[in-house]
This record gives structure tokens, C-alpha cells and sequence, in this order.
């Protein structure tokens, strides 16, 4: 019997992820925090200004929320 501890660490993987390269780099940006600037690094290549610099964080976000639910549906049926 498995206890499920791999698949709980993917998805909590996943959720830091999301956390670091997604919702931090928001806060960067609407904050203006210096202390984050590791969190934009790789978007910054980009040189992208105005709204279109919250695209790439977002989609981040939004793609590690639907994989860290779909892995655990996944979990929570097995």
C-alpha cells in the first residue's frame, strides 16, 4: 500500500513553483519590492512594459493551480 507521500511532494513542488515564478512576480510589480527581484529573473528578458509584463506570471500561476488540482484528484481517487 502506498502512502501517497511522492505524489503529495509534486504537488507541493508544484504549488512552490506557482508561488515563486507566479504570484511573487505580481507582487513585484504592483508593489514596486526590490526584495523580489530574484522572482522576475525569468521574465526579464522579455523587456516586456505595462500590463503585458504580468502576462507570463499569470499563466505560470493559473498552470500550476490545474496541475496541482489535477494531481490531486488524481491522489484523492487512487
Amino acid at each position: 500500500m502506498e502512502s501517497g507521500a511522492g505524489s503529495r511532494f509534486v504537488i507541493n513542488v508544484v504549488g512552490l513553483v506557482g508561488l515563486l515564478f507566479g504570484a511573487l512576480p505580481i507582487v513585484r510589480y504592483l508593489l514596486d519590492v526590490p526584495f523580489f527581484g530574484f522572482t522576475t529573473a525569468p521574465y526579464d528578458w522579455l523587456q516586456l512594459t505595462g500590463f503585458m509584463r504580468f502576462v507570463p506570471p499569470l499563466m505560470v500561476l493559473v498552470v500550476c493551480i490545474v496541475a496541482a488540482y489535477v494531481l490531486e484528484r488524481r491522489t484523492q481517487e487512487s
